[in-house]
């Protein structure tokens, strides 16, 4: 089987410790793999394209024992987004291989459950673009809170991965627009259990997932338009409190900084049955997903 892998945190590294795991596992299993990434981490990208920059697809020369990956294969890296990473390979970088049987998209180091998590991840959101595209799709993510792999867990964790895999590939359900997000908790030694779910619906209890800095000095003032007089200003106006007051015409600067303790914490109240409560019960979830929502 041709696999085409993409993932949201870039290449080997730190951040995607668990890449080359999965890497030598699919090789492993006899699968031929094809890679493209994005050079730098994108977790929350979702699936969003990258349409203001010029985007580059530097090969990066991998090497692998595999006899049904070949030398003259290289890994593509891609300044941009997980879903341009999909459209870039599955338009024009594979055009010399056989064609995709299948695209998984991780493994993401982390959770990609809950609504708040799934709808902003950009591994789902590469799965959702290569499903668009008229490929089988499958998301994958480690349930793991740090980075660093340790190389029992990441085996074992990439052998399930591959199992889970290949019975959806040949017995999972794909009509026009499926596809599937497996998330599996960190676990060795043990027998795994999987779980059937529905993503649990979740919500912020209020948007703070930026925090504001210290004001900067040399602002620049926000000037009004001398075009826009007379009634439409007018409407505008109101009385300002006195913080409101000091702040209008400055410039202000935030800083991605998700408050995310009251999620995880909302999370472990998940009702029976949701990928969130699969997750705190040590289950791997596998979540029908479809990119045609009715």
């Amino acid at each position: 089987m041709h696999i085409l892998l993409v993932n949201d945190d870039g290449p080997p590294r730190h951040t995607s410790s668990y890449t080359l795991s999965l890497v030598h596992a699919l090789e492993s299993s006899g699968h031929f793999l094809s890679v493209v990434m994005p050079t730098n981490q994108q977790p929350w990208a979702g699936k969003a394209h990258s349409t203001n920059e010029e985007v580059v697809a530097t090969p990066l020369w991998h090497e692998t024992t595999a006899t049904n990956s070949p030398r003259s294969y290289p890994w593509f890296l891609l300044n941009s987004t997980p879903a341009s990473c999909i459209q870039i390979a599955l338009g024009h970088l594979l055009e010399d291989r056989p064609r995709v049987d299948l695209v998984i998209c991780g493994p993401h180091v982390g959770c990609n459950i809950t609504s708040i998590f799934a709808l902003s991840s950009g591994t789902t959101g590469a799965a959702l673009e290569a499903t668009l595209c008229g490929y089988r799709a499958v998301a994958i993510s480690f349930a793991r809170a740090i980075h660093r792999a340790d190389t029992e867990e990441a085996f074992e964790m990439s052998q399930h991965a591959i199992q889970v895999i290949d019975k959806l590939y040949t017995q999972g359900e794909w009509t026009p627009g499926t596809l599937y997000s497996v998330t599996i908790p960190c676990l060795v030694g043990v027998a795994r259990e999987i779980a059937w779910t529905s993503v649990y619906a979740n919500t912020w209890r209020k948007p703070e997932c930026f925090e504001e800095l210290m004001p900067r000095t040399g602002y620049i003032e926000q000037k009004p338009d001398p075009e826009r007089t007379g009634t439409a200003i007018k409407e505008e106006q109101h009385s300002p409190t006195q913080t409101e007051s000091s702040m209008v015409g400055q410039e202000r600067f935030f800083k991605w900084a998700p408050k995310l303790d009251k999620v995880v914490e909302d999370s472990m109240h998940a009702p029976i049955g949701t990928d969130a409560w699969a997750i705190q019960t040590g289950k791997t979830s596998i979540t029908k997903l479809s990119a045609h929502p009715t």
